[in-house]
């Protein structure tokens, strides 16, 4: 009975082709656009050191903590210039400077070039993660036995912003996958088909996988189509194609078992979409799908939630640097919301079914 329904739900999801149309399609669109935007985005790591200066305003940062945001921000490629009561934006452009960071009782403002936006960002990001880590210390705290230890960004591979948008651009969109299964609700509510497999006496074990496993099949055939046109067409470069067309197909299961549970609770594919749009976005945002993550300057604890940040930090150093000791996270996220999700789902229906009793 699976196997019909499966067969079954494949010609339904037929009928609204342009869905699966459009999960091919779009991720290249946005690949294309995204990367011609932020074309020199890792160009820095080819260039000489970045350039900035700072001013402490009001003993702001002490002796010790300057010391060390100069040596953590060696570290980082930056190269940092101490200037007293000057204008940061006549300063950048006289000394030529690629951002100017003002340091005051209050925190900390960061000048950027706006020729120069994505280096700014990596100012940026060191600055706040400089910041994170000696926060206490910047909060007064007497400085003198506390040994500063800055965690600064040590992510540098030389990827090309093709490359990148060109993973992370196919993984948002396979969060989408629920679209594709608009096809099977809407004839489920129109034909009343789900009556017709209840009169059958199908479990709702059965029912969940008659609709999750052509969901998946769909989805992943489209997001392999979707990757061989990016290499094609995009020059797009994918490291280790095994691990990471094992990755794609266990983030496909993930996003089909949340639509379908999502779907399950509120059984309302219009409502379904939106709730489920409203997290991918978050987690995408969090996720590095829109900002790459590598300037990004969330608190890494918070971007660890997102699924989808764990995905594409394994994705993108799969493919510039041939490992990543993020594939065993998200393997095991994957897996988690795979588990979860469907649980919950079967749950709902089963829940549902006594409620009509």
């Amino acid at each position: 009975m699976i196997r019909y329904m499966v067969k079954n739900n494949i010609k339904l999801m037929s009928r609204s082709s342009v869905n699966i149309l459009l999960m091919i399609v779009m991720p290249l669109i946005v690949i294309s656009v995204l990367s011609s935007a932020f074309t020199d985005l890792m160009k820095r790591y080819d260039e000489n050191d970045i350039t900035a200066g700072y001013v402490i305003e009001n003993d702001a940062v002490n002796d010790k903590m300057e010391d060390a945001l100069i040596k953590a921000a060696k570290d980082n490629g930056i190269i940092l210039k101490e200037y007293i009561e000057v204008d940061p934006a006549e300063m950048m452009r006289k000394d030529d400077l690629n951002g100017f960071v003002v340091f005051d009782k209050d925190g900390y403002t960061v000048y950027r070039n706006s020729d120069e936006a994505e280096i700014g960002k990596v100012i940026e990001y060191f600055v706040n993660a400089f910041y994170e880590n000696a926060l206490a210390s910047l909060a007064g705290i007497n400085t003198k036995d506390i040994d500063v230890r800055v965690q600064h960004p040590s992510f540098k591979p030389p990827i090309e912003s093709i490359d990148y948008y060109g993973i992370v651009e196919v993984v948002f969109f396979l969060w989408c996958a629920i679209v594709c299964g608009s096809g099977i609700f809407m004839s489920e509510k129109k034909y009343q088909i789900i009556k017709k497999y209840q009169v059958s006496n199908l479990s709702s074990i059965k029912l969940y996988l008659g609709k999750f496993i052509p969901l998946v099949a769909a989805v992943f055939a489209g997001g392999v189509i979707s990757t061989a046109l990016s290499i094609v067409l995009l020059n797009v470069h994918w490291g280790r194609p095994l691990i990471s067309l094992i990755i794609i197909l266990l983030t496909t299961g993930a996003a089909s078992a949340f639509g379908l549970m999502v779907y399950n609770i509120f059984d309302n594919i219009v409502a379904t979409i939106i709730a489920v749009f409203t997290v991918v976005w978050f987690a995408g945002f969090y996720g590095g799908s829109f900002e790459t993550y590598i300037y990004s300057a969330h608190p890494e604890s918070i971007k660890l939630l997102s699924p989808i940040y764990h995905i594409n930090r394994a994705l993108t150093e799969l493919s510039c640097m041939g490992h990543s000791d993020f594939v065993k996270s998200s393997v095991i996220y994957n897996l988690s919301i795979v588990i979860i999700c469907s649980f919950i789902a079967i749950a709902a229906d089963v829940f549902r079914k006594r409620g009509r009793a």
